[in-house]
C-alpha cells in the first residue's frame, strides 16, 4: 500500500539525473576548469540544464537547474549567479521544447548556444557595470567561451535523450 504512493519511474529518473548532474559537475570542475584556450575556459553546465529541460519539461529543468546552480555556486565560490540563472534556463528550455522547437539535436544545440550566451552575459555584467572593465575584452572572452563550449555540449544531449525517450515507450 505504501509503495502505491511512490512513483518508481520518477524516482528512477531523478536518481539518473542526479548521477548525470554529478558527472557533469565533475567534468566541469576536474577537467574543463583546467583547460584554458585563448585565456578562456569552457562551461558545460548550461547545456546539461538545457538537455534535462528539453526532455523532461520546464519543471524538471528548473529543479535540475536549481540543484545544479547551487552546486556550481558552491564549488566555484562565486556569487549566487548560477543558482538564480540555471533554473530559468531549465524552465525556458522546457517551455521552448514544448511549444516552439523540437527535441532534435540541432534544436538542442541552438537552445544550448542561447543558454551559453545568456550565461556569459550574466557573468560579464558585474565586471562591466560595477568594476568598469574593458567592454571589448569582456565580449571577446564571452564569445570565446560560447564557441569553446558549444562543441563540448554535443555529448550531453544523448544521455538525456535516452532517458527521456525510454520513458515514453
Amino acid at each position: 500500500m505504501l509503495w502505491d504512493l511512490i512513483n518508481m519511474d520518477k524516482l528512477r529518473r531523478g536518481l539518473i539525473y542526479a548521477v548525470y548532474m554529478l558527472l557533469v559537475l565533475l567534468l566541469q570542475n576536474a577537467v574543463f576548469s583546467r583547460i584554458v584556450i585563448f585565456g578562456t575556459k569552457a562551461m558545460l553546465v548550461p547545456a546539461a540544464v538545457v538537455a534535462v529541460g528539453m526532455f523532461e519539461g520546464g519543471v524538471w529543468g528548473a529543479v535540475f537547474g536549481l540543484f545544479t546552480g547551487l552546486l556550481c555556486d558552491k564549488t566555484f565560490g562565486a556569487t549566487p549567479l548560477f543558482t538564480a540563472l540555471f533554473p530559468v534556463i531549465g524552465f525556458f528550455s522546457g517551455v521552448l521544447s514544448r511549444y516552439f522547437v523540437n527535441k532534435r539535436f540541432f534544436a538542442y544545440l541552438f537552445v544550448s548556444m542561447a543558454a551559453f550566451v545568456l550565461t556569459a552575459l550574466c557573468q560579464l555584467f558585474p565586471l562591466l557595470v560595477f568594476i568598469g572593465q574593458d567592454a571589448a575584452a569582456l565580449f571577446k572572452t564571452a564569445l570565446l567561451q560560447v564557441l569553446i563550449s558549444l562543441p563540448l555540449a554535443a555529448p550531453l544531449y544523448f544521455p538525456c535523450r535516452a532517458v527521456g525517450t525510454h520513458r515514453r515507450r
